[in-house]
């Protein structure tokens, strides 16, 4: 995927939109200013293929502008979220690649919408956004209700969670719309995601080995006994050695530190 979009940027770069989290997030501040007078525009802004059909071909565009909410409070919640993800991924990536990463987010969510015929809103494509900012950022702390500090991997998982819900209780090929809505997210993170599954189970098994030695290691402490004089190591004091000299007929024997070297 790295290579293709390198070479479709260095052909088409120049053509690439600056700052598109700003129309966005222009456009969705705008939609909720008239949304709040007249509530029904919300409706006839959807994405509805049949609509589409009968004319309305500015549904084609205008349901990426619609309002994540529209309570005040969380609408600014989530403008304010919008702007900060969208900026910091095109400064990451670059105006073409996040133009790009929308693009298919878009598209794919409109192949769907009119094979199905139903209507269909940003709501995952915006997900789709936020994990991308979360697998690059997992340690970015926000506050939750502006008391509780959250990193933002812990709410990607939610969000996953949620996004595998929708899944799991749509309606036949309804529950492609959420899959197809973040299938961006699949393509650009595919092998960053394989790759940390890879090094969690690598971590997973030496935490494992680890803990399998110390129980082991500890085993041997708790029976350490000088074949010599006969002291454990139930007193914490003494120091224990390991001898396999010809005295000991080449076998490993243990004695403490006093009869180490005089046995």
């Amino acid at each position: 995927m790295d290579r293709l979009l390198a070479r479709l940027e260095r052909r088409l770069g120049r053509y690439a939109l600056d700052n598109v989290t700003y129309y966005l997030v222009g456009g969705q501040a705008l939609v909720f200013a008239l949304a709040t007078v007249k509530p029904e525009l919300l409706s006839a802004l959807t994405l509805d293929a049949h609509q589409v059909m009968a004319g309305q071909v500015w549904r084609l565009l205008t349901w990426l502008f619609l309002p994540m909410s529209m309570s005040p409070i969380w609408v600014l919640f989530a403008l304010y979220w919008l702007y900060t993800m969208g900026t910091a991924l095109e400064e990451h990536w670059g105006a073409f690649r996040y133009g790009v990463y929308w693009l298919m987010g878009a598209l794919a969510t409109l192949v769907t919408g009119f094979a199905l015929g139903t209507p269909v809103d940003n709501t995952y494509l915006v997900m789709s956004l936020f994990l991308a900012f979360a697998t690059l950022w997992p340690d970015y702390t926000i506050m939750v209700f502006m008391i509780l500090p959250v990193k933002v991997k812990w709410l990607a998982l939610l969000d996953a969670a949620a996004i595998l819900y929708q899944v799991g209780h749509a309606h036949d090929w309804e529950r492609l719309v959420p899959l197809v809505a973040i299938a961006n997210y699949l393509l650009f993170f595919y092998r960053p995601l394989l790759e940390m599954i890879a090094r969690t189970s690598h971590e997973a098994g030496r935490a494992r080995e680890y803990r399998k030695f110390k129980a082991v290691t500890a085993e041997v402490k708790r029976h350490r006994k000088c074949a010599k004089c006969g002291v454990t190591d139930e007193d914490p004091k003494v120091e224990f050695r390991i001898c396999d000299c010809e005295k000991c007929g080449g076998k490993a024997t243990e004695f403490c530190l006093e009869h180490a070297t005089n046995h």
